[in-house]
């Protein structure tokens, strides 16, 4: 099992187009347009956050000030923690997509 919060940005910028239907290969430098950048940009991030209706929190006792992101549905519940809220949603979306990364 792939541990996302120890990859890139980069790769997991790439592992969600990939799942999402894009073509990273077209992305700078290869085909010299700019990527996506799900980790960072809102306006990239956003449609996955409301599509699979990911939870973000900040919880005031909060010692390692990480955002907490979450999704709940009837396959289980997954959880991810960043100081990047963005960032955390995306690990989340991730981790509740890797029986399709893993090819079940």
């Amino acid at each position: 099992m792939i541990d996302w919060s120890e990859e890139h940005d980069s790769d997991i910028n790439r592992t969600i187009a990939e799942l999402t239907g894009e073509n990273p290969d077209k992305w700078y430098p290869y085909g010299g347009m700019k990527g996506k950048d799900y980790c960072n940009n809102p306006a990239d991030a956003w449609p996955i956050i409301c599509n699979y209706r990911i939870n973000l929190r900040f919880p005031t006792d909060n010692p390692g000030q990480q955002w907490i992101a979450c999704i709940t549905n009837p396959s289980g519940e997954w959880l991810a923690y960043n100081t990047c809220p963005l960032r955390a949603a995306m690990e989340c979306f991730l981790l509740s997509q890797m029986p399709m990364l893993q090819g079940a």
